[in-house]
């Protein structure tokens, strides 16, 4: 009976505990939320600067000019893909089915080794994917559903590394994008594969 009752105790205890972590969490929570920034506490909104943006994003610029929009230094809808604006992404060629893009490693898009940021990478797989779509019809740029990427060397921050996109099949529903990134001795960096559904 001893033996049952020490492992009732402790369930006891630990959610007693929990009651009181709970409790005192009730209690703190006004003043949490007083501390908390206005901007945090309402919904999430665009600012009104990332609105008017968002007409001169990528997709925009290439649903209105076609493909040849692409051409240039990346425009970001102020959104998640701005740090690819902030790293000065440029495309500096478009053909049908596939763009080239390229930029300088910074510190901004380094991991702690001062190396290409896997994340960084990722982003890119996603948005050159979408750029490489765009090129074939401007009008549909799809929505992802599957994403990957293989690492297979580093770009240290200061090295000029260039980004290209590929169509490896449009379809009706579906998009399929192979994405390499290289370093200027020709390495590769990374490959990655992107599947976006047209909507």
């Amino acid at each position: 009976a001893e033996g049952r009752a020490r492992p009732r105790r402790n369930e006891i205890a630990m959610a007693s505990a929990s009651f009181r972590s709970a409790a005192l969490a009730r209690r703190a929570a006004p003043q949490l939320l007083a501390l908390t920034p206005a901007a945090l506490r309402t919904p999430s909104r665009l600012p009104a600067a990332s609105l008017a943006r968002s007409a001169s994003s990528f997709i925009a610029r290439a649903k209105e000019s076609g493909p040849e929009g692409l051409l240039g230094a990346f425009t970001s809808a102020g959104t998640f893909d701005r740090c690819l604006e902030e790293a000065e992404l440029a495309c500096t060629s478009v053909a049908d089915g596939r763009v080239e893009c390229a930029f300088t490693v910074t510190h901004e898009t380094a991991n702690n080794f001062g190396t290409l940021h896997g994340g960084f990478t990722a982003t890119l797989v996603d948005v050159v994917g979408t750029m490489a779509l765009l090129s074939r019809d401007a009008g549909r740029p799809g929505v992802s559903i599957e994403m990957s990427q293989t690492f297979c060397a580093a770009a240290k921050v200061g090295e000029r590394v260039t980004v290209v996109g590929t169509v490896l099949k449009a379809g009706g529903r579906l998009g399929f994008t192979q994405v390499e990134v290289r370093r200027a001795d020709d390495a590769v960096v990374a490959v990655g594969r992107h599947t976006k559904m047209f909507v």
